[in-house]
């Protein structure tokens, strides 16, 4: 079945949040289980959470890799991470968001605009 250009920027979106919901799920797990055994952090809610997060990720990373070439899909994907994560666990955790990160992160993703262009 022949995708669209659309469907494959879609689906490395859909990528991005699946590991961006990952991080966050693993950061959740270990704060509900700050000491735990191997066998149970593995065995947690939150844990089993983010690595079903993985799995949508690589499904969705592997359909976009259809359509972009992986030179293109890489760096974006990671600076939609970045960001995502960096702003999600400010929200969800507190986490410090500064003037910093923006410029940090506004500098990822302004090389990930030049690379794509390459």
């Amino acid at each position: 079945m022949i995708r669209s250009m659309g469907y494959a920027w879609v689906t490395l979106g859909l990528s991005a949040m699946g590991t961006c919901a990952g991080n966050l799920l693993l950061k959740q797990a270990n704060l509900v289980l700050p000491s735990p055994s191997l066998i149970e952090m593995v065995t947690s809610f939150w844990f089993m959470g983010a690595i079903a997060c993985y799995i949508f990720d690589l499904v969705f990373f592997t359909q976009a890799l259809q359509q972009l070439p992986v030179s293109t899909a890489v760096p974006v994907v990671s600076g939609i991470r970045i960001a995502a994560t960096a702003i999600l666990a400010y929200s969800l955790f507190s986490e410090r968001l500064t003037v910093n990160h923006f410029l940090a992160s506004s500098l990822i993703v302004a090389g990930i605009a030049v690379m794509s262009r390459a």
